[in-house]
């Protein structure tokens, strides 16, 4: 299990409901390349890090494949994957258009959950810690 570090962040917006109160704000310090991955998981299975790469390359076009005909990816301890589609408003559904109206299209990500303690928790975020990162120059007087 890890520890996630948070900075403090006050909300400025004058229109914001919330001003001026306080928010915690992850930080996130690096990313973890594919690479890595690999390394990490060739550690603590019986395949050459090769093996890992190969299978993580080919997952990926196997997902984009899925995602872009329609299809839910689930990857168990993970979550679930599929898109979904950015429009800009008709007045009808006469004059709507894939043209004009679909502006794009994202992935949208569910994480696994599960009930612990009738509380239902993202499985990849059970029994995260949480501590004030060290440069959060926020004067808490």
């Amino acid at each position: 299990m890890g520890t996630l570090n948070y900075v403090l962040k006050q909300e400025k917006r004058q229109e914001a409901k919330e001003f001026g109160k306080w928010y915690a704000r992850a930080v996130h310090h690096s990313e973890m390349s594919t690479d890595e991955l690999a390394q990490l998981i060739q550690r603590n299975a019986s395949v050459k890090r090769a093996d890992v790469l190969a299978v993580l390359s080919e997952l990926s076009e196997v997902m984009a494949d899925a995602i872009q005909s329609g299809r839910i990816v689930v990857l168990d301890g993970i979550g679930r994957f599929k898109a979904g589609i950015a429009t800009k408003p008709a007045s009808t559904a006469k004059t709507f258009s894939p043209q004009k109206n679909i502006v794009g299209a994202r992935i949208n990500f569910q994480p696994e959950v599960m009930k612990v303690e009738h509380k239902y928790i993202k499985k990849m975020l059970e029994g995260i810690q949480f501590a004030e990162t060290v440069k959060n120059d926020v004067n808490k007087e």
